[in-house]
């Protein structure tokens, strides 16, 4: 059930109804209507792993109340390690363990010259185990931190766990900003359900008219690298980088503008990265909720800036390999990581503090900064979206050597071509303040016209057969 299908529109109004009309007075129906919706969305993907996250949710819930209880310090440090490892635990044999099998038996094999193979599992990845495990993590946490008092309201904490507009590819929710909102009751807010339909509707335009329109075109060139020429591939670079913004971008503002129908504010993930004037900048505003996690649970604890330089260059390669890692078990994700991770150190040594002060204002300067960033983060993604090494060499090779007219896609270029306008001007219009409102126009008949044509084109020329989205598999 995608965001983008008739069933999940359907499931969507129906929840929406009941919700505030049946449960609308009484927090424990509130949460009790979340619980029941959100079990049955996760297990219309697939059922089996249901199981899989009621243990998740019920390991961290046990884990905040005896953390909570318990005097003793070293009590307190030892659940909280083992329900860390147990839930990182089952993560790894999910979406690692056959990847370092064969890792591991590759390297045996290279350096003693012995053919040993090592089993791997016939294993499933379960959709959406990384976002609802770091979630849920985030709670025993910060209840063993002492930011956040543990809860007995197990419905309230399961339907945060596994609220389903987030489940499958976040935002990841942060205990501390999101856990409160289920421990309340939620009043209707017109204004707020409104602000939700505009955003779930520009979603849709992102993931379904800018994603998936360009996303035939780069599965025809990258199924193919070796027989594209180097003017084809660069532009084929650009529109995957089009492509994955507009995908997760797109699913992200669908989640938050779902989650605001139910009075939940789920944060922000991404604000505007392809205006970033610096690599740090583009992860100041690329997948946030991630970045921010892994900064409050990995940066920090490593001592994050206030230790010396050598082992603060350690905790942010650290940082952005673990993060590469997360993003899938295979080895250009650790490439395409380090890489990030090594540009962020050279930024910090170069500019220093300037890095948090550069100015976001029209300049020739600012412009040359935004072409380099966009420039290195464009590149980046080819290493990716490419997961093969030999691939990567091949897509290189070609981009220099090779050049001649791009590969022909008419229909592409014309019907891609407004939804990248729109994105444009919608981000420019953000960012430089130009203040330029249609769906949130005084004007009532400029809003309800806006809304209708962004209606009609993406009916018209979005791909609403498609396929789930990117991040799903991560």
């Amino acid at each position: 059930m995608s965001f983008q299908s008739v069933e999940y529109l359907i499931f969507l109004v129906i929840a929406f109804l009941l919700y505030w009309i049946v449960c609308s007075r009484d927090r424990c129906m509130q949460n009790g209507l979340l619980v029941a919706a959100n079990l049955f969305f996760y297990g219309w993907w697939d059922w089996r792993f249901l199981g899989l996250m009621l243990m998740t949710a019920l390991s961290t819930f046990l884990a905040g109340r005896w953390i909570e209880e318990s005097e003793c310090e070293r009590c307190r440090r030892w659940i909280s390690a083992g329900t860390i490892v147990l839930n990182v635990g089952v993560l790894f044999v999910f979406k690692y363990y056959n990847f370092f099998v064969e890792s591991l038996t590759d390297l045996i094999n290279e350096i003693g010259g012995i053919g040993i193979g090592l089993s791997t599992l016939d294993i499933i990845l379960p959709v959406g185990i990384s976002f609802y495990t770091f979630t849920a993590l985030s709670y025993s946490i910060d209840v063993y931190r002492r930011k956040i008092a543990a809860t007995d309201d197990y419905l309230a904490y399961f339907a945060y766990v596994s609220f389903f507009p987030a489940i499958l590819s976040g935002p990841i929710s942060n205990a501390q900003k999101q856990l409160p909102q289920y421990l309340m009751p939620r009043t209707f807010s017109r204004d707020r359900a409104v602000e939700g339909c505009k955003m779930f509707l520009y979603g849709a335009l992102l993931k379904l008219c800018l994603a998936d329109r360009l996303g035939i075109y780069v599965d025809t060139v990258y199924s193919n690298i070796g027989f594209r020429n180097g003017s084809t591939l660069l532009l084929t670079s650009v529109f995957y980088s089009l492509q994955i913004y507009g995908d997760f971008a797109g699913y992200s503002l669908m989640a938050i503008g779902s989650g605001k129908l139910f009075g939940i504010e789920l944060p922000t993930n991404f604000i505007r990265p392809y205006l970033a004037l610096s690599v740090t900048d583009f992860w100041r505003r690329w997948h946030i909720s991630l970045t921010s996690w892994f900064r409050d649970y990995v940066y920090f604890p490593l001592g994050g800036n206030r230790c010396g330089r050598t082992r603060w260059m350690m905790n942010v390669m650290v940082v952005f390999l673990v993060s590469g890692l997360w993003h899938g078990a295979a080895y250009n994700f650790l490439l395409w990581g380090g890489i990030h991770g090594a540009i962020m150190v050279l930024e910090r040594l170069v500019y220093g503090d300037r890095l948090k002060s550069i100015p976001h204002k029209f300049s020739l300067f600012n412009v040359c900064r935004w072409m380099l960033t966009f420039t290195l983060v464009n590149l980046l993604w080819v290493v990716f979206r490419v997961g093969d090494i030999h691939d990567l060499y091949i897509f290189f090779h070609h981009a220099i050597t090779t050049w001649g007219t791009p590969f022909p896609d008419l229909e592409t270029f014309l019907t891609g071509s407004l939804a990248i306008g729109i994105v444009v001007f919608h981000d420019l219009n953000e960012e430089l303040g130009w203040n330029v409102r249609l769906l949130s126009s005084r004007n009532a008949m400029i809003r309800y016209l806006t809304a209708i044509l962004l209606v009609v084109y993406i009916l018209s020329y979005g791909i609403l057969n498609s396929n789930s989205f990117i991040y799903f598999q991560f």
